[in-house]
């Protein structure tokens, strides 16, 4: 899908708009302008939308108020978003404020690590450090973060081999990811570069986006298609339109969005389900056809890794024979034993400075060696909803109680969660109706 500017500041009030000659289906106004004539703005806006209303118009301003631009265009704006943008000084310098206005002492080298992240994080960290800051009775921030604090962490200090490595469990999965990255290297050595596209099976929650995501990194690392990482993330509304002609360009698009990198497909059987318009056309498989063909022409600029649960991607592959010849690596994401699944949930609890106390792992394993049996278990995703739902627990517990220990998990802040749901007693009445 291609993005037209079609004008900027002045020019777009100056200038008639030949709608006619644009191909493209979404069109970008920038009314950034010193002096702005909303009226006439509105009017042109209005009047493009009703010569061309089946293309997507996105309007850029950066000194209107919020609401204005609702105001401005009434029912023919859908929505509008604020983005904020600071400087890395006014960052320092809020960080700074913060901590004057809630009596904190924070060393200079500390604030500039915490400016050192994009707003929204900062703001979050902030709010961590102020709650753990009075929970602990601490006004030195540098005593609450301690060795563990993520700040003081570089993610890229990582490599992404060692980053794969750290992963909990997936053993399988690693050595074959290994072994893949050495033969494409190997091979492009030898100027015989080999079809780099991959298929991810397996359950929710096995880790197929995060592992996804390192190959990216570690293609760019070992510059496998370029030396700049890009991993594009898509799924099914990225790449099929709803009406006739829109889904081969919105693939296409997508594609040239991640040459020299990845395209992560996530889900992707539901590329091949069948919708149809009232003509009988299947957009899955115009969808299917332009990525197929993207494939193979950009062979040696581009990995498409498709994932999704193992017997809908087998269906999906069956289906599709195109995809057989392409595929150079399927690798299987095994389901989490309960010991894997207990190691992750400890791993949660000491990046939040938890600790775990006696009788807890016991009992987590046995209750996931049940919760294993579910069907559609979701792994990981499973043991991040119960972390979560048991912080909840153990700060009311914490509350309620008084001087508890705020940084420890006992066996209590489980009970709730887990007890087996009763079953609803249905009680039957035999008699008349009136």
């Amino acid at each position: 899908m291609k993005v037209c500017i079609i004008y900027h500041g002045e020019e777009f009030r100056n200038k008639e708009l030949d709608l006619e000659s644009i191909t493209a289906s979404i069109l970008v106004i920038n009314l950034t302008i010193a002096q702005r004539n909303m009226t006439e703005n509105r009017n042109k806006i209005k009047t493009m939308i009703e010569k061309a209303p089946n293309k997507v118009y996105i309007i850029l301003e950066d000194q209107m108020q919020e609401g204005e631009i609702n105001a401005m265009l009434n029912e023919q704006v859908s929505w509008a978003m604020k983005i904020e943008w600071i400087s890395e000084q006014e960052k320092e310098r809020y960080v700074r404020e913060f901590m004057k206005t809630h009596q904190l002492v924070c060393k200079q080298e500390t604030t500039k690590k915490l400016a050192d992240n994009s707003f929204y994080q900062v703001k979050n960290q902030l709010i961590n450090i102020f709650v753990n800051c009075k929970m602990k009775q601490e006004t030195e921030v540098e005593n609450v973060l301690g060795e563990a604090i993520e700040l003081t962490e570089n993610p890229e200090s990582k490599t992404g081999m060692q980053a794969l490595d750290e992963l909990i469990g997936l053993d399988e999965v690693k050595e074959q990811i290994k072994k893949v990255v050495n033969y494409i290297k190997v091979s492009k050595n030898r100027k015989n570069m080999p079809m780099l596209h991959m298929c991810f099976n397996g359950n929710p929650g096995t880790g197929k986006t995060t592992v996804a995501r390192l190959v990216g990194k570690i293609f760019a690392e070992e510059q496998i298609l370029s030396a700049k990482p890009n991993f594009v993330e898509a799924q099914r509304c990225d790449l099929i339109g709803k009406y006739v002609g829109h889904t081969a360009p919105m693939t296409q698009g997508v594609i040239e969005k991640a040459l020299g990198g990845i395209l992560f497909i996530d889900e992707a059987y539901s590329i091949s389900s069948y919708i149809q318009d009232e003509a009988g056309r299947d957009y899955g498989a115009e969808c299917i056809a332009t990525l197929l063909k993207g494939m193979e022409d950009h062979r040696e600029q581009l990995c498409v890794i498709l994932a999704g649960y193992t017997k809908e991607m087998q269906q999906m592959l069956n289906a599709n024979p195109g995809f057989e010849s392409r595929i150079q690596f399927v690798i299987e994401f095994p389901d989490y034993s309960a010991e894997e699944l207990y190691a992750i949930f400890r791993k949660l609890c000491q990046k939040e400075n938890y600790h775990i106390a006696r009788g807890v792992k016991s009992l987590l394993i046995q209750h996931f060696e049940q919760a294993r049996k579910e069907e559609n278990f979701s792994n990981a995703r499973y043991v991040r909803s119960l972390f979560e739902k048991v912080k909840m627990e153990q700060a009311n517990r914490v509350i309620e109680r008084k001087n508890c220990d705020e940084n420890t998990i006992q066996k209590a802040d489980f009970e709730k969660i887990l007890q087996p749901k009763k079953q609803e007693v249905v009680q039957k009445i035999i008699g008349f109706a009136c």
